[in-house]
C-alpha cells in the first residue's frame, strides 16, 4: 500500500478549510454581499402624497375651503356681513374696489344770474379693514368758460374721515376745485349688498350748491 503525502492527508481531514482571501481583503469581505444602487432606501420615498380632506363636510376640501372647520364658509357660500371671508375669494364683507357714476348738478350765482351745470363724474374707491378711500371727479366741459371759472377744470369730491363700519358710511366730504377753493359736504354710501351701494353727496353754499346721486359695484 502507498503513504500518501502529509499535505493530502491534512486536505482530505480538513473538508471545511477556505481557501485564503486575497492579499488586501479579509473573508468576511469577500463574502458580504453588496448594495443594489437601485433599491428604494425607504418605503415612504415611493408613498403618495395624502389627499386633501374635508373636515367640516361642506363639499369643499381644505385646498379651496379657506376655512375647513365652518360648514358655513366655503366658495360656494354667500358673503354676509360678520367681518369674516365668507366665500373664500379673499375678502371681508364689501372690501374691495369700487367704480361707478355720480351724476352731479351744480348751481352758482355769478353777477346776479343764477347758473346751472350737469355733470357726469366717476367714482373711484376701495374699502379695506374698516378704512374707506374715495374720489368723485368731475370734468365740466372745457368750451364754457363760466364753468371753468366756476367750478374749475376739475372739481374732486373725496372722504374727509375714512373709518367705515357695517352697511353704511355717512360723514363729511371735500370739495375740492382745480381753481383754488375747497369747501365741506355732507356725504353718504349706503350698501343694499356686498357687491352694490348708493352714493348721494352734497354741498350748500351761499354762491354755490351742488348734489350728487349714482350707484356703485364692487368691481374685485
Amino acid at each position: 500500500m502507498r503513504n500518501l503525502p502529509l499535505l493530502a492527508i491534512l486536505a482530505l481531514a480538513l473538508p471545511g478549510c477556505r481557501s485564503p482571501a486575497p492579499k488586501g481583503q479579509t473573508a468576511d469581505d469577500s463574502a458580504a454581499p453588496q448594495d443594489s444602487d437601485t433599491a428604494p432606501d425607504s418605503a415612504w420615498e415611493t408613498a403618495e402624497p395624502p389627499l386633501p380632506e374635508d373636515r367640516d363636510s361642506d363639499g369643499y376640501t381644505e385646498d379651496v375651503d379657506c376655512d375647513d372647520t365652518d360648514p358655513r364658509i366655503s366658495p360656494a357660500a354667500t358673503e354676509v356681513w360678520n367681518d369674516q371671508d365668507d366665500d373664500c375669494d379673499g375678502l371681508i364683507d364689501a372690501d374691495g374696489r369700487w367704480t361707478g357714476t355720480i351724476a352731479m348738478a351744480a348751481s352758482a350765482i355769478y353777477e346776479g344770474a343764477h347758473r346751472d351745470f350737469s355733470l357726469s363724474c366717476p367714482f373711484v374707491g376701495t374699502r379695506e379693514a374698516g378704512t374707506l378711500h374715495f374720489a368723485i371727479t368731475c370734468t365740466p366741459d372745457p368750451t364754457d368758460a363760466l364753468a371753468q371759472l366756476l367750478l374749475g377744470e376739475t372739481l374732486v369730491v373725496t372722504e374727509a374721515d375714512a373709518r367705515v363700519s357695517g352697511a353704511e358710511w355717512s360723514d363729511t366730504v371735500m370739495y375740492t376745485s382745480s381753481s383754488g377753493w375747497d369747501s365741506r359736504g355732507e356725504g353718504v354710501i349706503a350698501w343694499s349688498a356686498v357687491d352694490a351701494a348708493s352714493v348721494n353727496v352734497s354741498i350748500s353754499g351761499v354762491s354755490l350748491a351742488a348734489s350728487g346721486t349714482g350707484s356703485i359695484t364692487r368691481t374685485d
